[in-house]
């Protein structure tokens, strides 16, 4: 069973939409792995923010237009380990999948790491969809799950393809993502909220300064939030069902390839109370105990 540790010869590529594509990059390169992330067309400015308020990037970490496909093909074919991740309810394309997973091209790569969701159903019903509509609109209500189940597919193929282990990390509904009080530097800065803010005090702040503790089940076994959907949509407490915090997920993501035992593999990532995120320890306690 293949790891990844964290190292400037390590080189992890992230391909994906969104925060939690921008938090992923920006958590692998200060793990301390040479990071490259899939860029998409006129997007940069705006990922550079998000990463650091004065738009600095780090060293290790480096932005690649999907137009340049020459320098793409070659972090591909140095990779270490992919990561797949997609902030909405849509996946990434099948010929997407196959253009990376390319065992001629991508032949060096170990590991491919695929943010999915929870998928088996339990604690979703009418007012789950009813909270989707009504409070937030990025509500797991599984709408979408027949596509997700086929992207698991593809990238338990892909990998195969390519002699690598895949993982597989589910997400319930995505809250929060960045730094909080400026506290916590390896999340996404406070761009995020500016960007995310809807009312006079972003609840994804308060969700962010409140929930950083982080749960890992086995499987598919997470249920979504049942019949209380519509008031904990928004919920800024840790525990909830169905909720998955961004910077949780992302660094889950990022410390999976650490693991052994993370290799061919499907887990869950749900929400503790905690001001504190997990240790260097804890996440190899949880991890762990898989």
């Amino acid at each position: 069973m293949a790891t990844i540790t964290p190292s400037e010869s390590s080189s992890v590529g992230i391909i994906g939409r969104g925060f939690i594509a921008v938090a992923t990059a920006k958590i692998a390169a200060t793990q301390g792995y040479d990071t490259f992330m899939l860029c998409p067309p006129g997007q940069e400015e705006t990922i550079k923010e998000l990463i650091n308020d004065e738009g600095d990037m780090p060293e290790n970490l480096v932005l690649i237009e999907a137009t340049d496909s020459d320098n793409f093909n070659a972090k591909i074919e140095n990779a270490d380990a992919i990561v797949i991740a997609v902030d909405d309810d849509s996946v990434m394309d099948n010929s997407v999948i196959e253009y990376i997973l390319d065992p001629n091209k991508a032949k060096n790569l170990k590991r491919v790491v695929a943010m999915s969701r929870n998928l088996n159903g339990s604690g979703i019903n009418f007012a789950v969809k009813a909270s989707k509509i009504s409070a937030n609109g990025e509500v797991w209500d599984m709408g979408t799950a027949d596509s997700y189940r086929q992207f698991e597919k593809a990238i338990k193929d892909g990998a195969k393809a390519c002699s690598a282990e895949y993982t597989i990390a589910r997400a319930g509904t995505l809250k929060g993502g960045a730094c909080g009080e400026k506290e916590f530097n390896q999340y996404l800065s406070s761009k995020f909220y500016e960007m995310t803010k809807k009312d006079i005090i972003t609840w994804n702040l308060l969700f962010d300064c409140n929930v950083r503790g982080v749960t890992l089940t086995r499987g598919d076994v997470l249920p979504g939030p049942g019949f209380k959907a519509v008031f904990t949509a928004t919920g800024t407490e840790g525990g909830l069902p169905g909720d998955t915090s961004r910077c949780g997920m992302a660094e889950a993501l990022v410390r999976s390839l650490s693991f052994s035992s993370t290799g061919d593999m499907d887990f869950g990532v749900a929400t503790k109370e905690g001001r504190l995120p997990p240790s260097d320890s804890e996440w190899e306690t949880l991890f762990t105990n898989l």
